[in-house]
């Protein structure tokens, strides 16, 4: 946003240096003009009345001298015509007077009139001045003296100064976007840049952020509003699911607990009370989910900086399951195990259930369990070969109470998946929910690493090992 404004603002601003530039270059450029046609319309007065008397009297030895003394003088060629336009006297030979911008002059010049202002000597102007004063004696013209005004030093003084110009514009225009347009295009974007902010705090989960909303325009104003109450109306909602599941749990632990110790008196004498008594297990289950996954998504604060080997713990959680898989049957593959630190405080016996128990019963054998290491990230990694989700459904796991299509008729709350992710975030981690490479579904717990990662070792080291 602040580039496309900068992007708006700075073209204004050249336009504007432009327009301020070019009546100050056209003014540099036309005094530059005025004084050398002024300074060489005297000198063509002067000759003009030494040349009175020669066109009267046909004496123009002394003239033609004059002429030659001045333009080695000042390296300006001169003539004196007469009224037929006929060059009495010159400086230098070769003038032709019938050239047509020359012959206008001198028309207009025997006519009895001044030349007009010659126009702005811009660098790119290349052609002499022509500075011409009509000859007269009582009223009556008898030639014209004619100075052909070399512009070269003039317009190398022009272009120096046009230089300094455009040096002068492109420093101007420097400090006004370091000190004016950057300033100002921060000062309109601030209150969006805070709004932009506060939302990616928000889908972070820091659903207390509020933006201010004094001292602002009206419209930025009903924004920050509108979004301070949407803010508020997520955390209020938030609070009060968090509030439900762990009253919903408290509430139902004591009935529960009571319950089972019934049917436990019941199993001995009905075997159908077994059932009974496992469903109640299972809802036992089910309330523990509930009360987990109303205090995992709070942040963890401080906590043990030496953290707990992940590849360790998985290792240990394994062996449990092992023999869980090999009553059933299920082929349990334990692999890489890279070592990494990860946060004390994860619940990683909670996550590895969920994770084996769904690929269990929703995938199919073998079923690969790794803890890897991607630089600053600890990974574990468990894949079955099952048929997968497909992307959309890859994009829902986590969300709670959200069960794929094809598992539906399968027992499970949905809750399982949401529980991991809460906890993975609980301690700035992330699930990550891939297709595998041959079929199956690979999911990752990513967590922060609290060791360094390993150097890798060098080859040759690797060789001699």
């Amino acid at each position: 946003m602040r580039r496309r404004l900068l992007q708006s603002l700075v073209p204004l601003v050249i336009l504007l240096a432009i327009a301020a530039a070019l009546p100050l270059a056209n003014y540099v450029a036309s005094g530059a003009s005025r004084t050398l046609f002024v300074s060489r319309s005297n000198d063509a007065d002067w000759f003009a009345d030494v040349a009175e008397s020669p066109l009267q009297s046909g004496d123009i030895a002394t003239l033609r001298q004059l002429a030659v003394r001045y333009h080695k003088l000042y390296n300006t060629p001169v003539f004196i015509v007469d009224v037929d336009n006929r060059v009495i006297a010159t400086s230098r030979s070769g003038v032709n007077v019938n050239e047509p911008k020359l012959r206008a002059e001198l028309d207009r010049t025997l006519a009895g009139r001044l030349n007009d202002e010659p126009p702005a000597l811009w660098p790119w102007r290349t052609a002499d001045m022509i500075v011409s004063r009509p000859v007269v004696n009582n009223g009556r013209v008898l030639g014209a003296a004619v100075l052909m005004v070399p512009t070269d030093d003039t317009r190398a003084d022009v272009q120096r100064w046009l230089l300094v110009v455009l040096g002068g514009l492109l420093l101007s225009l420097g400090l006004v976007v370091l000190g004016v347009v950057q300033p100002v295009s921060r000062w309109v974007l601030k209150p969006l840049q805070d709004l932009d902010n506060a939302t990616h705090q928000v889908a972070r989960g820091a659903l207390d952020i509020r933006v201010r909303t004094d001292g602002r325009a009206p419209e930025l104003r009903r924004l920050g509003d509108s979004f301070n109450s949407m803010a508020l109306s997520l955390n209020q909602s938030r609070q009060r699911e968090r509030e439900f599941v762990a009253d919903a749990s408290h509430q139902l632990r004591t009935p529960l607990t009571s319950a089972r110790i019934h049917i436990e008196g019941l199993s001995r004498l009905s075997p159908t009370a077994r059932f009974a008594l496992a469903d109640i297990d299972r809802l036992g289950r089910i309330v523990q989910r509930l009360s987990r996954l109303a205090g995992s998504d709070r942040p963890v604060e401080g906590g043990d900086a030496e953290g707990m080997d992940l590849a360790e713990a998985v290792s240990e959680r394994l062996i449990g399951w092992s023999a869980v898989y090999a009553a059933d049957d299920l082929e349990l593959i334990v692999g890489k195990m890279q070592p990494g630190r990860v946060a004390s405080e994860l619940e990683i016996d909670d996550i590895l259930d969920v994770l084996l128990d769904n690929a269990a019963k929703y995938g199919q054998p073998p079923v690969e369990v790794s803890v890897l290491r991607d630089q600053d990230e600890v990974v574990l990694q468990v894949r079955d070969h099952g048929l997968g989700l497909s992307s959309n459904d890859l994009k829902k796991i986590g969300e709670r109470f959200w069960r794929s299509t094809h598992h539906r008729e399968m027992p499970g709350t949905g809750l399982g998946l949401a529980i991991v992710r809460a906890e993975a975030t609980r301690v700035g981690g992330r699930v990550v929910a891939t297709p595998g490479a041959g079929g199956g579904l690979v999911i990752e717990i990513r967590l922060p690493a609290l060791d360094p990662a390993p150097l890798p070792m060098p080859a040759e080291a690797q060789h001699r090992r």
